[in-house]
């Protein structure tokens, strides 16, 4: 099923499926991308999202009609003046002002509407007689607020936590009494709901008398939420067991980025000390 995000001209907000759009009541200009999307878009642009715009434009109020005339015969025709030449430029001065007068007037009404358009709409009776304020919208604006609210506390505890949902093992490989490890291959599984984007696993080769021989960095890349990646380590020579860990976790969708040295993850000068690990 296709996956949307929203933009609310601040933050995007997703993934949601169409019943959760639903729920949203997007309009026609609301900024929407899905994957093979090149750049964002207006929901009225996506065919399979039209049946779901809301539709927020109200009839104008009522008003009855004034009585035509019904008189068949043609009006008086009164005999044009015709005036000297001289006058004529006056006449186009004082037309040109008042076109701009026109533009200047159109103008304050287009910029009036602009700022009155996202006010709740008027409720008007059958007789145009006011009766309230069409408050929908203020509760579309409330549940968009709620769901982008949950979204960022559930991205940080992923972000925080990372360590719960995010782990690094190791198959059953082979290794030799004397010494020597190969058919190794490291797994990183992916709790979160969110695609991975690059994952570096620290192996570390272990003596027999707990000495490390040697580390190597492995990465898998874009591993699918709530699934597993495996890859290949190189062999070994020496040692008879080995230590992994991760070094290294950036997921684009989740605004996450862990690096470690020695094995403690640091991320130089967070701007938010209680979210360490964000980036854009």
């Amino acid at each position: 099923m296709r996956k949307y995000f929203i933009h609310n001209d601040e933050v995007e907000n997703g993934p949601f499926d169409i019943e959760q759009l639903k729920t949203i009541k997007i309009k026609n200009e609301t900024p929407i991308w899905y994957d093979g999307l090149q750049n964002w878009t207006i929901a009225g642009n996506v065919e399979e999202l039209k049946s779901i715009i809301e539709v927020t434009s109200t009839p104008p109020k009522f008003e009855k009609f004034a009585h035509q005339n019904t008189n068949a015969n043609p009006p008086s025709f009164t005999k044009p003046s015709y005036e000297n030449n001289q006058n004529s430029e006056p006449k186009k001065s004082k037309t040109m002002r008042n076109v701009l007068i026109g533009v200047g007037v159109l103008a304050l009404v287009f910029i009036g509407l602009s700022l009155v358009s996202n006010d709740p709409e008027p409720i008007y009776n059958e007789n145009g007689e006011f009766i309230g304020i069409d408050n929908s919208q203020v509760t579309v604006d409330a549940e968009t607020d709620r769901i982008n609210e949950e979204l960022t506390i559930k991205n940080r505890n992923y972000r925080n936590n990372f360590e719960k949902y995010i782990r690094v093992t190791t198959n059953e490989y082979t290794y030799y009494e004397l010494g020597g490890i190969n058919n190794l291959d490291v797994i990183v599984t992916n709790d979160t709901d969110y695609m991975l984007n690059e994952v570096n696993v620290n192996i570390d080769y272990i003596k027999d008398n707990g000495e490390i021989f040697k580390s190597e960095i492995v990465t898998l890349n874009n591993i699918p939420a709530h699934q597993n990646k495996s890859a290949s380590a190189p062999e070994s020579n020496r040692g008879t067991s080995v230590e992994v860990r991760m070094d290294g976790i950036t997921s684009k969708k989740m605004h996450f980025c862990f690096y470690a040295t020695n094995g403690i993850g640091t991320y130089a000068e967070p701007e938010n000390p209680n979210d360490p690990y964000f980036c854009k």
